[in-house]
C-alpha cells in the first residue's frame, strides 16, 4: 500500500474534544488505527491519539477497500463530520469523508496495546513506544508533567532562579566509587552523581536557585525503587537553614498535589488513585527517636544503620503524612553536610519519607573553606581534587542549605506504580541500556 502525504490537511481536534456539540461541523483527527472493525457494507475504526480515541464511521464504499488493508496501530488521518448519536458510548462519532493511511505499523504487533492480555514489564519496555500509547501509560506521564510544571511554577513564585549545572565532572561529589566514568578528551570525567557542588556555589550569587535534571548512580542497586539515571529536582537557599528548606518542601509538595488532583482527574481516575494532599506541617523525628521507634515495632536495626525500606513503611504506616529523619550521624552523610554545633558526631542532615519511600534527602551544608577541607579530608577523599571549589568558597560563601527529591520516585507514589521504571519513559538501570 501506498504510504500518503499529509498534504495540505492540520489536525483540527484532539479525541477528547470530539464531543455532541460539534455535531455537523467537519473536523480532521490524526493518530492511531486501535481497532478496526469490518461490516459487508459498512466498517468502524476507533481512531487513538494521546488524549483517547473516537469512533469513525466508514459508510463510503469507496472507501471499504482502504479500510480492509488496515492494520492495528497504523497511522491514519481522518476527515469527517462529526454526528451526534445514542449509538456511541460518548453519544459522539465522525462519519468518514476521507482517509490518509500515513504510515503502517508490523504484524503482528510485540505487545497488546488494548491490555486484554497483560504483559510482563521487560516486555512493555522492550516495545516502549507501543506502551506508551496505552491510557493508563499515558495518563503516568500526564501526572509527571504535571508534577514538573507544578514544580517550576512554584519556585517561581517563591523566588528561586532556575540554573543549569554540568553534567560532566571532574571529581566526586558525594564520594564513594559508584561513578561511571567518561572519555573527555585528554581527561579523566564523570557523570554527575548529583549538582550538589554548583549549586551550592551558586548561592553566592543567586541566593536561592533549583535545578530539574539528570544525574547518574553507578551503584548495582537493583530493585524496584532504583534506576542508574535519574531526575532529580533540588533546591539550594543562600542564608537559610534546613528548617527553611522543609517550610519550602511542604508547600511544593501541596501544590503538586493539589494542582495534580484538581488537573488531572481523568488520569487519577483511570490509575484508580485517590489523591490525599500531604498533610502539614510534616512529622519530624530525630534519627536516634526513630531508631528506637523502629525497635519498638520490631525492625531490626541499631545507631548507625541506614533505615531499611521496612522501617521507613513502618513510619509512613505510624505517622499517617511525611516523615523528616533529621539529625543524622555524621558518618552516613557526605562531606559537605554540616556537623551538628552540639556534638560534632551529628549532622544537620535529613531525609524525607513519603509513603513508605525515602523521596528526599538534605542538610544544612558546611560554608566555612577550612571546616570544608576539614570533612572532606575526614571522609577519606582527596583535598586536592576540590582545589578549584574551596577556592570559591574563600570568595565569601553565604550559610546555605538544600535538598533533592526524586522526580521519578515522587511520579511512581503519586500514580501508585509498584515499580519506579513505570514511572520513567526509557529507563536505565544495572541491566537496561536499551532502547
Amino acid at each position: 500500500m501506498k504510504i500518503e502525504s499529509l498534504g495540505d490537511w492540520k489536525k483540527t481536534h484532539y479525541t477528547s474534544q470530539i464531543v455532541p456539540e460539534l455535531d455537523g461541523k467537519e473536523v480532521i483527527l490524526m493518530g492511531w488505527a486501535r481497532e478496526i472493525r469490518l461490516h459487508a457494507k459498512i466498517a468502524f475504526i476507533i481512531l487513538a491519539d494521546r488524549e483517547g480515541d473516537a469512533q469513525v464511521i466508514v459508510k463510503d464504499q469507496k472507501f471499504l477497500e482502504k479500510v480492509k488493508e488496515l492494520n492495528r496501530e497504523d497511522v491514519i488521518a481522518v476527515k469527517g463530520i462529526v454526528n451526534k448519536t445514542d449509538k456511541s458510548v460518548r453519544g459522539v462519532e465522525v462519519i468518514l469523508k476521507d482517509l490518509k493511511i500515513l504510515n503502517k505499523s508490523i504484524k503482528p504487533l510485540p505487545l497488546e496495546i488494548t491490555e486484554k492480555t497483560p504483559a510482563e514489564l521487560d516486555t512493555r519496555l522492550n516495545a516502549r513506544v507501543l506502551d506508551l500509547r496505552k491510557p493508563k501509560v499515558i495518563a503516568i506521564f500526564k501526572i509527571r508533567n504535571k508534577i514538573l510544571s507544578s514544580a517550576r511554577r512554584y519556585f517561581e513564585e517563591n523566588g528561586f532562579f532556575e540554573i543549569e549545572t554540568p553534567k560532566i565532572i571532574a571529581t566526586a561529589t558525594e564520594g564513594g566509587a559508584d561513578l561511571f566514568p567518561v572519555k573527555y578528551f585528554e581527561q579523566e570525567a564523570f557523570l554527575r552523581q548529583s549538582p550538589q557542588i554548583y549549586k551550592e556555589l551558586l548561592t553566592s550569587a543567586f541566593e536561592k536557585v533549583y535545578e530539574i535534571g539528570p544525574i547518574f548512580r553507578a551503584e548495582p542497586s537493583d530493585t524496584p525503587r532504583h534506576l542508574a539515571e535519574v531526575v532529580q529536582m533540588d533546591i539550594e537557599m543562600g542564608f537559610a537553614t534546613e528548617e527553611d528548606t522543609w517550610k519550602v518542601m511542604e508547600g511544593l509538595l501541596e501544590t503538586i498535589y493539589k494542582n495534580v488532583r484538581n488537573e488531572c482527574p481523568k488520569e487519577l481516575k483511570l490509575l484508580g488513585r485517590n489523591l490525599e494532599i500531604p498533610k502539614k506541617p510534616f512529622e519530624r523525628i530525630t534519627y536516634a527517636d526513630t531508631i528506637d521507634i523502629l525497635k519498638q515495632e520490631g525492625i531490626k536495626i541499631k545507631f548507625g544503620d541506614d533505615i531499611p525500606p521496612a522501617g521507613e513503611k513502618k513510619l509512613s504506616e505510624i505517622y499517617k503524612k511525611p516523615v523528616i529523619v533529621y539529625e543524622w550521624p555524621m558518618e552516613l552523610k557526605p562531606y559537605y553536610i554540616h556537623p551538628h554545633e552540639s556534638d560534632p558526631n551529628l549532622s544537620y542532615g535529613f531525609d524525607v519519607i513519603l509513603d513508605g519511600i525515602e523521596l528526599a534527602s538534605g542538610g544544612r551544608r558546611i560554608h566555612d573553606p577550612d571546616m570544608y577541607v576539614e570533612m572532606i579530608k575526614r571522609k577519606g577523599l582527596n583535598p586536592d581534587k576540590f582545589k578549584e571549589i574551596v577556592e570559591f568558597y574563600k570568595l565569601g560563601m553565604p550559610p546555605h542549605s538544600g535538598w533533592a527529591i526524586g522526580v521519578d520516585r515522587l511520579t511512581m507514589i503519586i500514580s501508585g506504580v509498584k515499580n519506579i521504571r513505570e514511572a520513567v519513559l526509557f529507563p536505565r538501570d544495572v541491566k537496561r541500556i536499551k532502547p
